[in-house]
Parts: C-alpha cells; structure tokens; sequence
C-alpha cells in the first residue's frame, strides 16, 4: 500500500478530451528514509507512527524516483490478488503513457511478473478468439447487469445474483477494444471485490477480475510489438522477450502475425516487418528454435487475409533471400536457423539451396 500510495501522489493520469495523459509531480509526499531503509524494518512501524510514515519531498528526478518504485512493488504484492490488480494498473497506465523507454520496459517486467504470480496464462488458448473483441451490444448488456447489481446498488431484495454472474463472465470473456477500457476495467473490477460484502459473488468477480488482467496484460504486450517507432525498439524488444516466456514456443506464429506490415503499412511502403535489424535477429532465433509442425505454422488473426501472416520457415527464407550478400548481418543467422529448424546435418552458407527449397515448398 506504501509503495502504491507513493506512485500515486507522483504520477497523475489525466484526460482531457478523451486524450489521457502522464504527468509527475515535482513535489509530493514520499515515505521517509526510515520507512524503506532495511536495517529499521522490525522497528518502522513504531517509527513511524512517532514521526510519521511521509513526509513531501521535492524530488529532483520524480521519473527515477518512480522507477525504483516499480521495481520493488512485485516483489511486496506476492500472489495476493487485490494488491496484484492494483500494481498491474499502475504498470499498464505507464507502458501506454510514459514517454521514457526504460520506464516502459520496467513496467512490462511488472506486468509478467504479476502474471506469473497469479499464475495467469494470457497466450493460452486460441489465439483468433483471445484477438477477437466483445462486441459493442455485449458490452453494453454486460456494463448494465454489472451497474445494477454491483455493492452499492444492489437493495435487500436482490437475493438471486445469476445476472451478476453472467454480466461478469461476459464483459471479462473476451478483450475490450480500447486499451483504456481495459485498464479501466481491472480499476472497476478490483473495487468491486474490495467492496463486495457477499460471499457468493467474491468468487465470481476474482474470476472477472484474473480475466481482465490477462486480456490487458496481452493487449498491453501485443500493441507494444505492433509498433514501428524507432523510439521504442528496446520497449518491443522486452515486449517480445516477455511474451515468448508467458506463452511458451507456439507465441512465436502469433508474434509473426501481429508484427507483419498491415496492408495500409504496405501502401505506405514500410517494410515487411520491423526493420529495426535487432528485432528481426530475435525474431531469427525464436523461429530458428522451432521444429516439426510449429515451425510450419501461421496464425491468422481477424480482420487480415490467411496469406498475410508467414509461418516461421517462410519468415527465415524470405530473410534469407531479401538480404543482400556484402553487409548483411542477417542472412547467416536466418541460414543457421532455418537449417536447425529443418534438422539438417551440415549448414551450407550458399542461399541457393533456401530458394530451391522454397520453390519446392510453394
């Protein structure tokens, strides 16, 4: 709660014309020295109630001072859920607003570290389902049960609660479009277990609440490594790393789809995928561990055409075959990993044996 109170009175979202922004205060009130120092924990809370827990603070770096809160904070929330939904909101408001790369970066380590504590699984399942929105009416029909039936308006009467539970389980079955919809939810969610009175319902709404997580988690996640900014390649690289250990080897066809150019990216005559050259090295290695039916996957994601997205082999020949001979820094990786992934005995450099190969497969 210290830490989260903290984060708090220095970063303020605000949200002017539907355009969230971050902003940090310049002087807030902190905890003080002997809250956090560790030699004082046994004896800080009887310091301070003395002294008091906080005192303000001009802060002279108020983003660095932030960012070493961000690391601490999984560590003191463990595996209880209402502490974890209140840091995964913090984490996520900052990955989408923050103009620091490393701030970001550090928040998606919060992010799947909370996932792992609460042992949710984000890339489990299909993943043209996990892509695929709540509608517009369902949303609306699932927000209305859950104003109608919540804590504090809910009478005496409303004894029968099955379209509590039904609202919950629909608004947290699939993912919301917005992204601030999706924070907003676990906001929601999290204050209506806090505030739940009935037994019953505690369940059903730590259920919604795990759900949600995972769905802003994963769009969190999948709209980071979408991105082509050059600012943030560092941020993509952490997103793609974080993604690949949350969802195990079969994320890699799915990150492939999610990053392949849009066709308006094409009309625009961006590349294929990400041009930054360590992004596609990553790429490289992750399709290059692959082997057997999954290196010969495509994911197919709604709203794009079945032959937009490649499976990993394709992405490694193409790779091969686009780059050119005297600078490349790619072509030799992508040869190694297409000769793993096809489990031949020797690695030949020449690409010829890639484009006789591809042609065979076309």
């Amino acid at each position: 709660n210290e830490i989260i109170e903290e984060i708090d009175a220095i970063v303020q979202v605000t949200s002017d014309d539907d355009d969230p922004s971050i902003s940090y205060a310049q002087t807030a009130r902190v905890s003080s020295w002997y809250m956090h120092n560790a030699l004082l924990i046994p004896v800080r809370r009887p310091i301070g109630w003395i002294f008091g827990r906080r005192e303000e603070l001009l802060l002279k770096n108020p983003g660095q001072h932030v960012r070493e809160l961000l690391k601490e904070l999984p560590d003191e929330v463990s595996n209880d859920l209402i502490a974890c939904s209140l840091a995964a909101s913090r984490f996520a408001w900052l990955v989408e607003l923050d103009k620091n790369p490393q701030t970001r970066i550090i928040a998606i380590d919060g992010l799947a570290r909370i996932c792992r504590a609460l042992q949710l699984s984000p890339f489990a399942g299909s993943f043209v389902t996990a892509s695929t929105p709540l509608s517009p009416s369902a949303l609306t029909d699932a927000r209305e049960g859950i104003r109608t039936l919540r804590p504090t308006a809910r009478s005496q009467e409303d004894t029968v609660l099955a379209p509590y539970r039904d609202a919950l389980a629909k608004i947290s079955g699939s993912i919301l479009v917005e992204w601030d919809e999706r924070i907003y939810l676990v906001e929601q969610l999290t204050e209506l277990l806090i505030t739940e009175p009935q037994d019953q319902a505690k369940p059903w709404l730590a259920d919604a609440l795990r759900r949600s997580i995972e769905h802003c988690v994963r769009g969190i996640l999948l709209g980071t490594i979408s991105d082509r900014s050059s600012r943030w390649s560092e941020v993509r690289l952490c997103a793609m790393e974080q993604i690949r250990r949350l969802g195990g080897p079969r994320t890699v066809p799915f990150m492939l789809a999610t990053m392949v150019a849009t066709p308006q990216q094409r009309a625009a005559s961006l590349s294929w995928f990400d041009p930054d050259p360590l992004i596609q090295l990553r790429l490289i290695h992750y399709c290059g561990q692959l082997s057997g039916e999954l290196s010969n996957t495509s994911v197919h994601l709604p709203g794009r055409q079945d032959w937009e997205a490649p499976t990993p082999n394709e992405f490694l020949a193409t790779t091969v075959l686009s780059e050119r001979d005297y600078y490349s820094k790619l072509r030799t990786p992508a040869i190694v990993a297409l000769s793993w992934s096809l489990q031949r005995e020797t690695i030949d450099p020449d690409p010829s044996w890639v484009r006789a190969w591809n042609e065979e497969r076309r």
